[in-house]
């Protein structure tokens, strides 16, 4: 169903004569009819463009790409668009890109129907079966635009399912899920490929989809590395014992990529050296043959399954001032004769300087809170003070003064301006606030030494579209980090990230927090990223079930 041969995209910068990225370097890949395959890589290694140019959204710069009966290298932008509308449902990582906000969850599904079918009364049925599987039937008539992040993708989801066409293009579908949302998604795409023969394919940073597809392959740097079914994962990886086992695909180039733990161990960098002996037997050495080093198998990290919290001691606050006061919150959302109740009666203080992470399962009310406490929607009950700054009372106008001069935040979809370069968008506090600039060398200095924290300074002349959804929540973070604002809020900072960089910018989270007095309110639902001794809420249906510290049994 799907073939790449030696696929090349490069992207070029209009601005900068010369400037070349290359986001896939020579891509193989072979999925066949009705299997689903997840592709699993670091940000930034060219999953997002893999999808895009197989969704007929990006043209190739050379090679082969073909779906079904189509030549994607040959057909004009008319044909992949059409292509596109027949063939292909895609489920994008930020699900507000292919939702209509302020229509209901079931007219988003009806619109994507229509679109292909038209009259889209015979699909009612099964509309109804997919939002059941998904576990959102109960929110079919709620506004798209008060659906909480994990809510909306699996609205995305279920617009994709319903056009009901041959191929499913999924990219991070499950970055701001749970895990038990996550497990309801697989099973449910599962049940589309054997039922229908749909073939799906996944892009992702998330090894839960290492189980539950017919094959898994590993991109790094624009290639992909390996492609193994599930028993040949199982085979390799099961023998924990000497010697280790690797398999790695051989492109249509003959090239082959060494596995990382055999070039680490053997201090390979550009060149390796190979001897063939008489019998076929193949050695590998380093050209000047340094010693490699002792194999040690890493212990796999303890990733933290259950949340234990103590109680807030009663001498928590004591001596210290209080940054934020919620009191007596609540917030409905009214539309399409739907009341939702999002949140009911939440009250939390929290102090200067003060590491706050909010977690609780989709649609618990994380989003919400976070939204309250930027100012982007206004609470139907109570107050918030930020200090002495009754928030809850000041104009749409005066919020947003407030977050451009106090505030750093970060949205689930990464909040950029899309016609700045991500260099470009650490200026925009600074002119609305009408400083003036007079050495623009030592602010650049200061963008790169932000962007470096978070791996991203190599994409600072990009925009922010053209990137991956791992390197716009990267650079972000960076924006919003840099001058230390006294409140941070982060909503789901690192549900793009792979394992790798979500520890590392939770720990640059961290670094940053210990050397400031800025407040952080973190929204997640990774509990991994929690520390011993950190404070954490955790809501349930829009209420406080948990508030205290978190520990280890």
């Amino acid at each position: 169903m799907i073939r790449c041969r030696d696929l090349i995209k490069i992207f070029e910068d209009d601005e900068v004569e010369g400037n070349r990225i290359p986001a896939l370097r020579g891509c193989d890949l072979d999925i066949k009819e009705g299997t689903i395959v997840s592709m699993v890589g670091p940000s930034g290694s060219g999953k997002t463009t893999l999808i895009n140019i197989l969704a007929g959204l990006l043209k190739i710069s050379s090679g082969e790409c073909k779906v079904g009966n189509y030549d994607l290298e040959l057909m004009n932008q008319k044909s992949l668009n059409k292509y596109r509308l027949k063939n292909v449902g895609i489920i994008d990582q930020f699900p507000e890109r292919t939702l209509f906000l302020d229509a209901t969850v079931e007219e988003n599904m009806k619109f994507s129907i229509g679109l292909l079918h038209g009259n889209s009364t015979d699909y009612k049925t099964r509309n109804l079966e997919i939002l059941e599987k998904l576990g959102i039937d109960h929110l079919k008539s709620r506004l798209v635009r008060h659906l909480s992040g994990g809510e909306m993708t699996r609205t995305a989801i279920a617009c994709a399912l319903a056009k009901n066409v041959p191929i499913l293009l999924c990219d991070e579908p499950t970055g701001q899920l749970d895990s038990l949302n996550t497990e309801k998604v697989k099973t449910l795409l599962r049940q589309v490929a054997q039922e229908f023969g749909t073939t799906i394919f996944v892009v992702t940073h998330d090894y839960r989809f290492f189980d539950g597809v017919d094959k898994t392959c590993e991109i790094r740097d624009g290639r992909v590395s390996s492609m193994l079914s599930i028993e040949e994962q199982m085979l390799l990886n099961g023998n924990k014992e000497f010697p280790l086992k690797f398999r790695a695909q051989i492109d249509s180039s003959n090239s082959v990529r060494i596995p990382d733990l055999v070039s680490r161990t053997m201090k390979i960098k550009r060149e390796v050296d190979f001897e063939l002996f008489e019998l076929g037997e193949v050695k590998l050495s380093h050209p000047e043959n340094l010693p490699p080093e002792k194999v040690v198998k890493e212990d796999i990290k303890v990733r933290r399954r259950d949340l234990h919290v103590n109680p807030l001691p009663q001498t928590y606050f004591k001596g210290k001032e209080i940054m934020v006061d919620i009191k007596d919150v609540s917030k409905t959302y009214y539309g399409n004769g739907v009341d939702v109740k999002a949140l009911q009666n939440i009250n939390l203080q929290l102090f200067k300087g003060e590491l706050l992470f909010v977690l609780g399962p989709s649609g618990s009310g994380k989003t919400t809170l976070i939204k309250l406490l930027a100012g982007l929607v206004n609470a139907t009950n109570g107050s918030i003070l930020y200090q002495n700054t009754d928030f809850t009372k000041l104009s749409d106008i005066q919020k947003s003064d407030f977050r451009r001069n106090r505030m750093g935040l970060v949205s689930q979809q990464g909040n950029l301006h899309p016609f700045l370069t991500i260099d470009d968008n650490f200026y925009l506090k600074d002119i609305f606030s009408g400083k003036r600039f007079t050495n623009v060398e030592n602010l650049s200095d200061r963008n790169k030494e932000y962007l470096d924290k978070y791996k991203i300074d190599h994409r600072k002349n990009s925009y922010p579209l053209e990137i991956s959804g791992g390197e716009l929540q990267r650079a972000s973070l960076a924006i919003a980090n840099y001058s230390y604002p006294p409140i941070v809020i982060l909503d789901e900072p690192t549900a793009n990230f792979d394992s790798e960089l979500a520890s590392h910018a939770i720990e640059e989270i961290y670094d940053t927090h210990e050397k400031s007095d800025t407040t952080f309110i973190i929204a997640t639902h990774d509990i991994t990223l929690i520390k011993d001794g950190i404070r954490a809420i955790e809501l349930q249906d829009g209420q406080i079930s948990q508030d205290g510290i978190v520990f280890t049994k």
